[in-house]
């Protein structure tokens, strides 16, 4: 079944679809280190338990992360992909801020993603992640709203392959972003997935992994006409315009006054929610990535990866807009 409700307070936003996963993260935290039990003799035959006192149970995945720091910032997203039988109480979430769910389908006959993280006293995470009806994701219909943009988030290679396919039918430019399913999509379709996009954003790892499938670079892809947004986590981005021959460096905003870092789960999907807002908002790709690290710094002072808000003045102010008059139409 397919579930939607309009959009309420960012009705009159333009809107952008947005596909990818919609999950459910459990994060563990285990007092003790990994590397205490795990040693390199025994690594061909694990059998361990890590006692875990600490559990959080969040909404979660990619592509509804990037849909909350659009929301936060007032914008319009619009839901693109599945959730299963257990998806109830996301659908709840969503209904709750008024999103419009005209692309989200509901599979009864199997569970939504699900990612299980253990954290150790380092910091190290060993995960576990369920994609579920994720697989499925093409099975979703395409939205029914009136989207001036979309963003294909990390997904199941065949479903982002057919959503591309279907955004160049329907004449909406796309923002391709790889993430951690850029292995998964595999030579051809990454190239097949960027040459259909307007632009790409990725991390420096992801970076890494691209040129060694592909050969492209941030160089050769602005060379070929898109607009590359390059993440550097803490230390800001890198924004490759069209045809430009080197980028343009955007500092990571600072955190909010008397506020820690205290969790960066979430804060790449923050940035790429800024930045489309800040696109359709008639921001160029610069501004737009001023809004997205804006996004990204206000999220990781909280816990979680949608539970925060974000300042909508403050941040037509960092891409120098004062009113509603420069939005895409």
């Amino acid at each position: 079944m397919t579930a939607s409700m309009s959009p309420a307070s960012s009705s009159s936003s333009p809107a952008v679809l947005v596909a990818g996963s919609v999950a459910y993260d459990t994060v563990l935290a285990t007092p003790g280190r990994f590397s205490d039990t795990l040693t390199p003799e025994g690594l061909d035959h694990i059998n361990l338990t890590f006692p875990t006192p600490v559990m959080r149970r969040s909404f979660g995945g990619c592509a509804a992360n990037i849909a909350w720091a659009m929301h936060a910032l007032g914008g319009r997203p619009v839901l693109w992909g599945a959730l299963g039988a257990d998806g109830g109480p996301y659908l709840e979430r969503f209904k709750s801020w008024g999103a419009d769910l005209s692309g989200l389908i509901v599979l009864e006959d199997c569970f939504s993603s699900q990612c299980f993280i253990t954290t150790d006293a380092d910091g190290n995470q060993i995960a576990a992640f369920h994609a579920g009806a994720l697989d499925r994701a093409d099975e979703a219909p395409m939205p029914e709203a009136d989207a001036k943009l979309a963003i294909l988030a990390p997904g199941e290679r065949r479903a982002t392959l057919r959503q591309a396919e279907r955004c160049v039918e329907a004449g909406i430019p796309y923002l391709f972003d790889p993430g951690q399913a850029t292995p998964l999509y595999g030579p051809e379709g990454l190239k097949t997935l960027v040459a259909g996009a307007f632009g790409v954003a990725f991390s420096d790892y992801e970076a890494e992994l691209i040129e060694r499938f592909t050969g492209l670079t941030p160089r050769l892809l602005a060379a070929s006409g898109k607009t590359v947004w390059h993440t550097h986590g803490a230390r800001g981005s890198s924004v490759w315009r069209p045809g430009a021959e080197a980028p343009e460096f955007v500092p990571a905003e600072m955190l909010p006054e008397g506020k820690s870092a205290v969790d960066p789960v979430g804060a790449g999907d923050a940035y790429r929610g800024g930045l489309l807002w800040g696109i359709v908002e008639g921001a160029d790709p610069v501004e737009a990535a001023r809004a997205g690290a804006y996004a990204a710094a206000v999220k990781v002072t909280h816990r979680g990866s949608q539970d925060y808000a974000l300042s909508r003045a403050q941040a037509l102010a960092l891409i120098g807009k004062t009113s509603e008059s420069s939005k895409v139409r």
